[in-house]
């Protein structure tokens, strides 16, 4: 046999070997739990949301993604897009337990870097809004949430305030930066 041929043969064994070890490990790890796929969690999630709105009487308005909000002022300015950098006053909350989890005032940033749901609710806001979002976990930090802060599959409410629109951002002056 030639030389080349013995380093096929040699590939092949070692490859076959190593796919044994995989699948005869593998099969021994214990099984972890069950993600549910995106629209299982999402149901679930609209349950909870629709039933602790129900509980406090909020009448919310429902978008097709999941998320439910409720303007409290309306303004008059310009309206974000997802490639826009908005300023914004905010405050965020476990749904249903109320509990605090972030806060930030005057806080600029682009609006394609944040949580899906805030892509999805700050441009339904025009400058000088002020809102609540009602937001699934899929909308937000999902099933492996952002440890340690939040948690697993959280449900999350966010009181906003929409400052500012600009299309050019600033990470200056930290931390808070600028939006032009």
């Amino acid at each position: 046999m030639s030389m080349t041929m013995n380093r096929i043969l040699n590939s092949l064994l070692s490859a076959a070997i190593i796919g044994t070890l995989v699948i005869t490990f593998s099969s021994c790890l214990p099984e972890g739990p069950e993600i549910p796929s995106f629209e299982e969690q999402l149901q679930k999630d609209i349950e909870t949301i629709d039933a602790y709105l129900a509980t406090n009487n909020i009448q919310a308005t429902v978008h097709a993604s999941g998320l439910r909000y409720i303007v409290h002022t309306q303004g008059n300015g310009n309206n974000p897009t997802v490639d826009s950098c908005v300023t914004s006053n905010y405050k965020g909350f476990f749904l249903p337990n109320g509990q605090t989890f972030d806060q930030g005032s005057n806080i600029s940033f682009p609006l394609k870097n944040v949580i899906e749901g805030w892509r999805i609710g700050m441009p339904l806001l025009n400058e000088g809004d002020s809102a609540t979002f009602y937001i699934p976990s899929g909308l937000a930090y999902g099933y492996y949430g952002y440890p340690p802060t939040i948690p697993r599959d959280a449900n999350l409410t966010f009181g906003v305030k929409l400052l500012k629109v600009g299309q050019t951002y600033s990470p200056f002056p930290e931390p808070k930066g600028t939006c032009e």
